[in-house]
């Protein structure tokens, strides 16, 4: 019976993808490569011969020692121990790229996406734990097969300093995810590494993918022999039977999750599940989701706590941009299709029950050129000089000549919001933004909050957005707080490294120990979080804000 089981961890080589050499003739062409990245004078032939020879002998070491190095030691300690390490490390990516391509093609098997879906529908909690030399290669299969989200932990022997046999590369998958391993099963290819390190790691149950160009894959060692042989991956779903009990990795928080992350999923169906096991309580659809999208979900089955217009975003933000459409524009048609986008949002949020909706207000000018060098410039540590400065100052002269009119423009197109808000009783919150010459500044954010009553129209404070332009000195961070804290409806949290934002809270080092004390019990709260951040990255950042104060659990 596998009603015990409640977590399926993958193989990746061998299990959710092939693998066939290349031809010599084919590794030479692609070793070219890296002869020219490395400008030495070995011809290209010798040099594959040179690379193959060390290659199988650190995966000799590798195998009898269980221990797994990263591409920066397997180039600098076994593939090219000769060469200076710094023009190694400065190059490792590249060409260990080159190299992996060179030694095999890697195709993902036809069924992996399906299957792995169809688990995961079917309750079950995932996770990939892989013998791999390379740390991209499967986070990336997994990006482009669309399914990254469903995966709590991907577990690579190059990263963690281990590989299987040895169990502990599994226990350490199964700490991360909280769980018993006597309800996991793992799913592999090789009986002496993965079944062999389930079994030590116990593991309930260990499938085996045959290969049929693979003579060894039968035992009669009771330690080594498989739960299940399978031909192909569509059998385990006749052995893995859809879950009664929906998964529940953690604790519950008062806070939700914004759909900027749905695209780790290829439905939104997903990402509310992959949401909820997380443990987020509600969900804030953003301006990535289009009617489409919507038209393949049922709303009402879910926790819906704000909307980030334009929602439907059957017309891109990109688009509105590139048409000038906004509330800001000073072209009077451009301006009403903005103000409609913004309607179109509120007109969903009264359609689902949904009662806050996260406004834009527009730019003072679309051009970013100069906030671009000024961002470079921070981010390679010359922010303290006189170039800096002066991009700086003239920004401010820029935005101090051409903000009025935009202003007004928003005013006016605020005028017609609220008025057409009030009808369903729903809230507009005008939110801090990541550019300079966006608008509001605080000043500006002070004369409009004065438009209506808190009720009516609120401030949604993005903490990503406020410490960016801190830190490129032109709004001190505190003042958003100070200022506005009172009127705050919903807050978007995400950490910020040098002036990228939207990065999982506790990544980095914003400092959610003073924001905590700013925020009202009532305001919404949203993790407004890119989809580069991993589920484990997630699920780890609600911790981090609970820790800090700024959500609690329910």
């Amino acid at each position: 019976m596998n009603d015990h089981i409640e977590a399926i961890l993958f193989d990746i080589g061998g299990t959710l993808r092939g693998s066939k050499k290349k031809t010599d003739s084919e590794k030479i062409e692609l070793v070219e490569g890296i002869v020219k990245i490395l400008k030495t004078d070995i011809p290209p032939d010798q040099f594959a011969q040179l690379l193959t020879k060390r290659n199988d002998t650190y995966t000799h070491w590798s195998r009898e020692t269980h221990i797994e190095l990263d591409e920066v030691g397997q180039w600098t300690k076994w593939l090219l121990p000769d060469w200076p390490s710094n023009q190694i490390k400065a190059h490792v990516h590249d060409i260990h790229k080159i190299w992996r391509q060179a030694t095999a093609v890697r195709p993902v098997f036809p069924a992996t996406r399906e299957v792995v879906l169809e688990l995961f529908d079917r309750g079950y909690r995932l996770g990939v734990v892989s013998n791999t030399v390379s740390s991209t290669e499967v986070p990336g299969i997994l990006n482009d097969l669309g399914i990254s989200g469903c995966f709590e932990v991907v577990i690579l022997s190059c990263v963690v300093g281990i590989r299987k046999p040895n169990p502990e590369i599994l226990l350490e998958a199964t700490s991360r995810m909280d769980i018993n391993p006597e309800k996991c099963a793992y799913i592999g290819n090789k009986l002496d590494r993965d079944v062999d390190s389930s079994r030590k790691a116990g593991f309930s149950k260990s499938v085996i993918l045959l290969d049929p160009n693979d003579d060894d894959q039968f035992t009669n060692d009771p330690a080594l022999s498989p739960d299940h042989y399978i031909n192909n991956l569509e059998e385990l779903l006749d052995i893995f039977p859809v879950r009664h009990e929906k998964p529940v990795i953690g604790p519950i928080y008062n806070v939700s999750l914004s759909t900027m992350w749905a695209n780790k999923f290829p439905s939104l169906v997903e990402f509310f599940e992959a949401a909820r096991r997380l443990g987020f309580r509600k969900v804030e659809l953003n301006h990535q989701i289009d009617s489409a999208m919507l038209a393949k979900v049922d709303l009402s089955q879910y926790r819906i706590s704000s909307i980030h217009e334009p929602c439907p975003a059957d017309i891109s933000t990109r688009q509105l941009k590139d048409r000038g459409w906004m509330i800001s524009a000073l072209d009077e048609d451009c301006r009403r299709e903005g103000v409609e986008a913004i309607k179109r949002s509120i007109d969903l949020a009264y359609k689902i029950g949904v009662g806050a909706i996260v406004v834009h207000s527009g730019m003072v000018s679309p051009d970013l050129s100069q906030e671009k060098i000024l961002r470079e410039l921070y981010e390679i540590g010359k922010g303290d000089t006189a170039e800096y400065q002066h991009i700086k100052q003239t920004m401010v002269e820029d935005r101090t000549i051409h903000a009025p009119p935009r202003v007004e423009a928003v005013r006016r197109s605020l005028v017609e919001l609220l008025e057409h808000a009030r009808l369903f009783k729903i809230r507009l919150g005008l939110e801090n933004r990541f550019h300079y010459f966006d608008i509001p500044s605080p000043d500006e954010m002070s004369d409009f909050l004065k438009l209506a009553e808190p009720d009516h129209l609120g401030f949604i404070y993005d903490v990503g957005h406020a410490e960016t332009l801190d830190r490129l000195g032109f709004f001190p961070h505190i003042d958003w707080l100070d200022r506005f804290s009172q009127r705050i409806i919903g807050v978007h949290l995400h950490d910020v490294k040098g002036v990228v934002d939207h990065l999982a809270p506790g990544l980095s080092d914003v400092d959610f120990d003073m924001i905590a004390p700013y925020l009202p019990i009532d305001a919404f709260r949203t993790c407004e979080l890119q989809a580069v951040n991993s589920p484990e990255q997630v699920k780890n950042s609600l911790r981090f804000l609970a820790d800090h104060g700024c959500i609690h659990q329910l």
